[in-house]
């Protein structure tokens, strides 16, 4: 039988083409992360709704104050730089306009999320757009 010398091992195991395309991302981790943005956005969307009914006299600036500090625990201070920060992320660029509730559970999901993957998996160029897609299909823009 005749071999041909061209570096390749006759023996090895063709390579799929959608196995080389695949391996650079791991689906469970993606399944993951999706899994826990859609989380946090079922969690604080229930906490926006009881804290709406709580408080139907309140601006939206001031419920979404109170769902930052009931989902994070953090104080009066803090929730002011979250919700400052957010506004700077979300609602100036490209064009300033009023924070809305999506602004907030994306802040808190792609911050969440970073904490808890950056150190696992870095960060993927798309986590940021995957958050917003997600967020998008959840939570009313009317909030």
């Amino acid at each position: 039988m005749a071999s041909c010398d061209n570096g390749t091992d006759e023996q090895a195991p063709a390579r799929s083409w959608l196995g080389e395309t695949l391996r650079p991302f791991n689906f469970i981790a993606v399944l993951r992360e999706r899994y826990q943005i859609r989380r946090i956005c079922a969690h604080s969307l229930k906490l926006y709704r009881r804290v709406a009914r709580e408080m139907p006299e309140a601006s939206n600036m001031e419920r979404y104050a109170r769902v930052i500090a009931e989902h994070s625990g953090a104080d009066s201070r803090t929730v002011q730089a979250i919700m400052r920060r957010t506004e700077e992320s979300f609602a100036t660029w490209p064009v300033e306009r009023p924070l809305t509730f999506r602004d907030i559970v994306q802040y808190i999901a792609v911050t969440g999320g970073l904490k808890a993957d950056i150190a696992v998996t870095g960060v993927r160029s798309g986590y940021v757009d995957s958050v917003f897609d997600i967020v998008a299909g959840v939570i009313p823009a009317n909030l």
